[in-house]
């Protein structure tokens, strides 16, 4: 089939409707909110600017991807792509290819090339038929002609040849005339140097008001009142993770929301606790790139989970050690090990075999450094705090010391499941993934903020997930309300909080110090902007 009779379709992905767009024959197909601009028109609530992107075709059949404004986000999927890339700048696409608007869940169309409508194709057919009486040859002659008179008929056409006569005739080279030419050669290169001058500062002028528009609709003071400054901390965390799903579910969740602006704040004042992952380098710093990668290329989690989880891990002051001291659900000090930092319970809760019970030993139990009595009752209590049986008393008690130098890690001695990033990414799969238990579907807007705190619901005492199809804590039906009975309930939303905090305020903080190298951290980038505004917001109590 000729490629003339090809034309462009947009198909939308079922979840929003899967509306078949076309046929487009032109060059250009633009996407946006405004009616009169547009060949497919958005709602503005999607967050689509007036003009939001548009496909050019070309000449061999690809077409060109372009975002219409610098801030107009656009989001590819090439071939079997699982990963969107944001455009920077225009992308050619094939058919099969799929794109995005405002974020990698907005809405999604995919590329096709199909045959024209039979009414169409004959409409060509009976027009060309019109056009048989007519040569090219005919064409091409009256061409020709109409050109030579249009240009006999200029009047720089007569200036030329009657310079051309005085040239040849040497009537050029007399002083009356070389005097003039010279004076007047001066004044048009005057002229000329002004005129390069006036455009370049007209240009520059326009340049800095684009970039002054754009800076006041982004600060919120454009003249139809919206921007960023308008919008709540909430929906400014939304944004910066990508994810109109979590904004709204903050937005729902008014206390929880509140605790997440809490954590940000405190987040935002205590850069020194995150160095470790701040700084250009160090192992701490890689191992958890590493294991950010790891939830990052699984298809088990839907984007927004995959963007929080790793943040559970990113706890402050992180050693490159195996081992960290955090505070547990119940408000205790208790050791965090391996590539996602779990707990005792936390592992067994979430079924990693084998686990190894561990305790932690601060400076008011040095004495049992030598105390193996003393040592083995710190063991048995941790189990028989999980829900666990005394463990073996043969097995050897080793310690690991921390970076304080005054605390330790008690622990009996095997091949502990957590240190191992494939272990942990399978339970992790199974508790958190797509087809999770206890937790909603991945279509609700709570489905990643309950994930979140499926994880630290997995550290209260007696909470197991592993092979039990209702389990004592179970969110499928909200987010908060199984807690309501559970004495842990606050320390359980705090920490999930706190990792909603660490997802946004993070990459922030190095956005606005360094922000080439965000992207390297924390595998995407966010608006320096947005963050600013964020910032001052949390910080103001807004």
């Amino acid at each position: 089939m000729a490629r003339d009779d090809l034309a462009l379709y947009l198909v939308l992905s079922p979840e929003f409707g899967g509306t078949r767009f076309g046929p487009f024959e032109g060059l250009e197909v633009r996407l946006g909110a405004d009616r009169d601009r547009c060949h497919i028109v958005l709602p503005e609530a999607f967050g689509v600017a007036r003009e939001h992107c548009k496909l050019i075709r070309q000449g061999d059949g690809s077409l060109i991807l372009a975002a219409s404004e610098r801030t107009a986000a656009v989001f590819a999927w090439k071939g079997d792509a699982r990963r969107p890339q944001q455009l920077q700048t225009p992308m050619a696409l094939r058919p099969g290819d799929r794109f995005a608007l405002v974020s990698p869940e907005g809405a999604r169309f995919t590329v096709e090339f199909a045959a024209l409508p039979p009414e169409v194709v004959a409409q060509r057919a009976k027009a060309k038929g019109r056009r048989n009486n007519l040569t090219a040859e005919k064409f091409a002659q009256e061409g020709w002609r109409l050109l030579l008179a249009r240009l006999w008929a200029l009047g720089p056409v007569g200036m030329a040849m009657r310079g051309w006569y005085m040239l040849t005739s040497g009537a050029l080279l007399q002083p009356r005339i070389l005097i003039p030419l010279a004076i007047a050669a001066v004044g048009y290169m005057g002229t000329f140097a002004s005129s390069c001058a006036a455009f370049k500062f007209k240009a520059d002028a326009m340049v800095a008001a684009d970039e002054l528009d754009e800076c006041k609709a982004r600060e919120g003071f454009s003249s139809s009142g919206g921007g960023l400054a308008s919008r709540t901390p909430t929906q400014l965390v939304g944004e910066l993770a990508s994810s109109a799903a979590l904004g709204s579910a903050l937005e729902n969740q008014g206390d929880f929301a509140g605790e997440v602006v809490k954590k940000l704040r405190t987040l935002f004042a205590s850069r020194d606790n995150y160095q470790w992952l701040l700084q250009d380098s160090g192992e701490a710093r890689a191992e958890w790139i590493r294991w950010r990668e790891a939830i990052g290329g699984s298809d088990a989690f839907d984007p927004a989970t995959k963007l929080l989880l790793p943040f559970a891990a990113a706890i402050p002051k992180r050693t490159r050690e195996d081992w960290n001291v955090q505070t547990d659900v119940l408000n205790q000090r208790i050791c965090v090990r391996g590539p996602a930092r779990l707990s005792y319970r936390q592992a067994w809760s979430l079924g990693l075999d084998p686990v190894f019970v561990d305790a932690f030993r601060g400076d008011e139990t040095v004495g049992f450094t030598d105390d193996e009595p003393g040592r083995m009752k710190l063991i048995t209590d941790a189990a028989l705090a999980a829900g666990q049986p005394a463990p073996d008393p043969t097995l050897a008690i080793e310690q690991a010391q921390l970076a304080s130098g005054r605390e330790f890690c008690l622990y009996q001695t095997g091949e502990d499941a957590r240190s191992k990033q494939s272990k942990t990414l399978d339970a992790f799969e199974r508790h958190f993934g797509s087809r999770a238990n206890a937790v909603p579907e991945t279509s609700q807007n709570e489905a990643p903020i309950a994930r979140i705190v499926k994880l630290y619901a997995a550290d209260a005492p007696g909470n197991r997930y592993e092979e039990n199809d209702s389990p004592r804590l179970d969110f499928r039906n909200g987010m908060v309300t199984p807690l309501e009975e559970e004495p842990t309930k606050d320390p359980i939303l705090q920490r999930s909080a706190e990792v909603i905090a660490r997802a946004v305020g993070l990459p922030c903080m190095l956005a606005l110090e360094r922000p080439d190298a965000v992207e390297a951290t924390f595998g995407r980038n966010v608006d320096p902007v947005t963050c600013l505004v964020l910032d001052y917001k949390v910080r103001q109590g807004r």
